[in-house]
C-alpha cells in the first residue's frame, strides 16, 4: 500500500495546530497517511501541544526559515520511504479536506508536483490586493522562464512524488521555497500541475514570515529567480 506523509511546518501555532492535526486524522483515505510537524523554533506551546497528540515532531532549536522547515520534512519522508508528501500550513489557512484532491492527482505516475492554486478556485482569494498582484507577476515570470503554466507560484499547499522528495531532501532554498523552487523543478523537467483550492484567513498565531521579511521578500525572490534561470542557462551553454 502506498504511503503519504503530511508535512506541517509550524512556528507559533499553539492556537491552530491541534485543530489542523485533528482534521487531517479524520480524513478517509485508501493509503497509509502519516503526519510530521516541523516546529521551527517556536516561542509558544506548539511543541508541547503536538507532543500531547502523539505526532512525530522535528524540533528546531531556533527559527531556521520556511525552506529549512520543509526540507526537514522531506528528509524525514525520504528516510521513511514515503511515496508522496503533501505540505500543509499549520495555521489553518489550508483546508485539510482538500488533501484528498492532492492524493487523487498524484495517482497519475507522470506527475511530479501538484500545486494548489487559489486563482483556479471560484472563491475569492483571501489576500491583500498588492500581494495578489505580486503573486500574479511572479507566476507569469516563472511560467515564461520555466515554459510551464503556473497561476499561484507562491502557494504553500503542494504535493510531491518520491523522486521529487529525494531531490529536495538534498537541495532546497532556505528562505523562500516557492517561486524559485518551482522554477528550479520546471527547468529540471519535472512535471508540475495545478489544482484549485480554497483560501482562508489566518485565525490565530504568528506567520513564519516576519514584517521585515515580507517587505524585502519580493526583491530577494526576484534575485533568487534570476539566479536559478542564469544557472540553468550557463549549464546549458556549458559555462563553468
Amino acid at each position: 500500500m502506498k504511503k503519504a506523509l503530511i508535512i506541517i511546518p509550524a512556528y507559533n501555532e499553539e492556537k491552530n495546530i491541534e485543530d489542523v492535526i485533528k482534521k487531517i486524522r479524520q480524513l478517509s483515505v485508501n493509503i497509509v497517511l502519516d503526519i510530521v510537524v516541523v516546529c521551527d523554533g517556536p516561542e509558544d506551546n506548539t511543541v508541547k501541544i503536538v507532543s500531547s497528540l502523539n505526532v512525530p515532531i522535528i524540533a528546531h532549536p531556533i527559527n531556521l526559515g520556511v525552506g529549512a522547515a520543509i526540507q526537514a520534512g522531506f528528509k524525514y519522508a525520504n528516510i521513511k520511504d514515503f511515496d508522496m508528501a503533501v505540505v500543509v500550513d499549520g495555521d489553518g489557512q489550508h483546508d485539510p479536506n482538500e488533501i484528498l484532491k492532492f492524493i487523487k492527482a498524484m495517482e497519475d505516475s507522470s506527475i511530479d508536483v501538484v500545486i494548489g492554486s487559489r486563482f483556479l478556485s471560484k472563491d475569492k482569494v483571501q489576500t491583500h490586493w498588492a500581494r495578489k498582484i505580486g503573486i500574479k507577476i511572479f507566476s507569469v515570470l516563472v511560467s515564461l522562464l520555466g515554459k510551464c503554466k503556473i497561476t499561484d507560484v507562491t502557494s504553500g499547499f503542494r504535493a510531491f512524488n518520491r523522486r521529487t522528495i529525494a531531490l529536495l531532501s538534498k537541495e532546497m532554498p532556505a528562505d523562500f521555497p516557492d517561486a524559485d523552487l518551482i522554477l528550479f523543478l520546471a527547468l529540471s523537467k519535472y512535471k508540475i500541475v495545478e489544482i484549485p483550492i480554497s483560501s482562508r484567513e489566518r485565525q490565530h498565531g504568528e506567520s513564519m514570515y516576519s514584517l521585515l521579511t515580507s517587505i524585502y521578500y519580493p526583491f530577494k525572490l526576484f534575485v533568487s529567480i534570476l539566479a536559478v534561470a542564469l544557472r540553468f542557462f550557463f549549464e546549458k551553454e556549458g559555462v563553468n
